[in-house]
């Protein structure tokens, strides 16, 4: 009888034992999961408004709908992504989404005007004054410079963040160099900095010897070298692609694959496409 009561028992543990789920990287939807036309008109409405910021054209919805043909394929949808990633409208709508992310939506308008006026103050200016102002236009003067860069590919993703982080904006968003740290590591690395990592990266940046990510620093510019060239960079871009697209974090496992294939070729557009020609953003 015990020996009875003691197998029931492990049998009842063992139902109620919670089963983990794993991410497979690239899983495939079950195949009789049908591809409605539904799908396909959501789908390009979708990834034209994710990618260029805009609805499709009664043409262009047509040239689409005829591109991903009646399966949808991942090599259909991936032939339609590369082509809106060569519309113009892409790296505006690349800068746009960075501005509103990180530099609360301000315009070329505004920026245009500041350095403007900043021109206008340095015709009589001298001493500290006047290298704070030749400081700030240089700064403003690379900011000016990513929309073009974008579009002549001179300019990455990686460059395009490394200049946000950069301006005058940034700062008066961020002001002292702790807030700055720390806005730069929640921004884009989706947490906050160690202690040491405060410590040693507030050090840099205020013109100290200072060691982050295990390499020498001692200056603003350095930090940032250091900064947007970690491993930690590129996972933070692929936790905000996957959340912005598929509301989910990356498992361990597309984590390291993706952030290992960005590292090596400095391909954002290639991430991006991975992730949009996925059956689980098609699909959902």
């Amino acid at each position: 009888m015990r020996k009875s009561i003691c197998i029931g028992l492990i049998l009842m543990a063992l139902a109620c034992t919670k089963k983990e789920i794993t991410v497979v990287p690239g899983n495939q939807a079950p195949a009789e999961l049908p591809v409605t036309q539904a799908l396909r008109e959501n789908y390009i409405n979708r990834v034209y408004i994710n990618l260029v910021g805009r609805k499709a054209t009664s043409g262009e919805f047509q040239e689409a709908l005829d591109m991903l043909g009646e399966k949808a394929t991942a090599p259909s949808r991936k032939e339609l992504l590369e082509t809106l990633l060569d519309l113009p409208e892409y790296p505006v709508q690349l800068y746009a989404i960075a501005r509103s992310d990180f530099l609360e939506d301000v315009d070329t308008v505004e920026i245009n005007e500041t350095y403007h006026n900043l021109q206008l103050a340095l015709a009589g200016a001298s001493g500290t004054y006047r290298e704070y102002l030749l400081f700030e236009l240089e700064r403003l003067a690379a900011m000016k410079n990513i929309l073009p860069g974008l579009r002549h590919d001179s300019l990455d993703v990686r460059g395009m963040h490394m200049r946000v982080v950069n301006n005058l904006y940034y700062d008066n968003i961020n002001m002292g160099t702790e807030n700055f740290v720390v806005a730069t590591f929640q921004n884009f690395l989706f947490r906050y900095p160690t202690n040491e990592e405060l410590a040693q990266g507030s050090n840099m940046v205020d013109g100290i010897s200072a060691l982050l990510f295990f390499s020498n620093g001692s200056s603003r510019a350095d930090f940032t070298d250091i900064f947007f060239s970690s491993p930690g960079y590129y996972e933070g871009q692929v936790i905000d692609l996957y959340q912005r697209n598929l509301f989910r974090s990356p498992g361990s496992t597309e984590m390291a694959e993706l952030t290992t294939a960005y590292m090596e070729d400095g391909d954002y557009e290639a991430l991006q496409i991975n992730i949009l020609t996925s059956n689980e953003y098609f699909f959902n």
